[in-house]
Order: C-alpha cells, then sequence, then structure tokens
C-alpha cells in the first residue's frame, strides 16, 4: 500500500513523462517551475481562470489536463471545469484544495526539474 504522498509523486512522474521528448517539452518545464508560485500569489482560481485562457499553449492545456486528472484519479473528483468547480467550493474546501493542489504542483515541479530537458541548463 503506498502512502499519499508516494501516490501523488507517482502520478507527478506519470504526467511528467507523458511529455517528455514532445515539442513542448521546454515550455511545460517553464510553466511547471512557475504553477506552484502561481498558485501561492494569485490562488487557485485565479491561476486556474489564467491557465484557461491559454488555450493555445500545448503545455499549459497539458498542465490544466493533469491537474484535472489529479482531482479524478486521487481526489476522486470528476471536474470538467477547474474556474467551475473550485469557484462552487465554500472557503473551508477551496483553502483544502488549494493546498492540495498545490502540493500537487510541487511535486510536479520537482518531477519536471529533474526529467525534462532544458536548454540553458545543458540537460
Amino acid at each position: 500500500m503506498k502512502s499519499k504522498l508516494q501516490e501523488i509523486a507517482s502520478f507527478a512522474y506519470d504526467c511528467v513523462l507523458e511529455v517528455k521528448n514532445k515539442s513542448f517539452e521546454k515550455d511545460y518545464l517553464s510553466h511547471a517551475r512557475k504553477l506552484p508560485s502561481m498558485i501561492v500569489h494569485n490562488g487557485l482560481l485565479t491561476t486556474c481562470a489564467f491557465i484557461r485562457s491559454k488555450k493555445n499553449d500545448e503545455a499549459w492545456k497539458k498542465i490544466e489536463e493533469h491537474i484535472k486528472r489529479y482531482m479524478k484519479e486521487i481526489e476522486n473528483k470528476e471536474v470538467d471545469s477547474l474556474v467551475k468547480f473550485f469557484s462552487g467550493l465554500d472557503l473551508k474546501e477551496y483553502r483544502l484544495y488549494t493546498r492540495k493542489v498545490l502540493h500537487f504542483a510541487q511535486w510536479l515541479k520537482r518531477v519536471a526539474e529533474g526529467e525534462l530537458k532544458d536548454e540553458e541548463q545543458g540537460k
């Protein structure tokens, strides 16, 4: 049996492997690095609205898909629209999901930094 930490780390690893060697790998890495601080500084709802506004950017679309899959597979919540789901929560639930998605975003960042190519660092 896996701990919740192991489950989230494994899920983040699988998400990052999906974008490895794709044309938008570098952009995904850049966005994954920004995601945790965006959630902290702007809030989860505002960050999700921003991500949705970038629907023509493959990397942001993939991050949105990964957050939705995280909600479904780890949190057991079927989410069609992140903005609609998070805006419908009461404050206590919103803060709880902010912490949970932030934790996932931190794992996504860690794994992406270790697995994806960064031309600036020569990886």
